[in-house]
């Protein structure tokens, strides 16, 4: 009987297999929290080419007259970004230029929070454009 434990035990002890399952499991956190930062990433390039195209189309409809005043443009973006919280928006018209500035935190676009020195942060969108009417 002791001589077939012994056996047995230098046929486990020279067995490789299932050898990968303990450095998958040491590099899993690892490989979901690159997973989860990428995704973060991804959801802040989106938002902000999103912002990006809102307050293009706001400044292009005041300055063609579709959006007649300032406080129009400002709830059409707040309307149009309604789904982020916290957003800031104003908009001026200086020398019949259109200024836009927009900020958005950072914080109401991440899903997963992997990116936490950015959630104190805030996406800054500032356009101009020439009134044409």
């Amino acid at each position: 009987m002791g001589l077939r434990f012994l056996r047995a035990r230098r046929e486990f002890e020279r067995d490789e297999e299932g050898a990968v399952t303990i450095e998958a499991l040491l590099w899993m956190p690892m490989f979901f929290y690159v997973l989860a930062l990428s995704v973060d990433v991804s959801m802040i390039f989106h938002a902000y080419s999103r912002v990006i195209r809102v307050v293009e189309d706001v400044n292009r409809g005041l300055s063609i007259g579709r959006i007649t005043t300032v406080s129009e443009g400002e709830s059409k973006i707040a309307s149009s970004l309604g789904d982020y919280t916290g957003v800031k928006s104003k908009i001026t018209i200086v020398d019949n230029v259109i200024v836009s500035d927009v900020s958005v935190p950072v914080s109401s676009l991440v899903v997963l929070g992997a990116i936490k020195p950015m959630l104190g942060k805030s996406i800054e969108v500032k356009t101009q454009q020439y009134v044409e009417f």
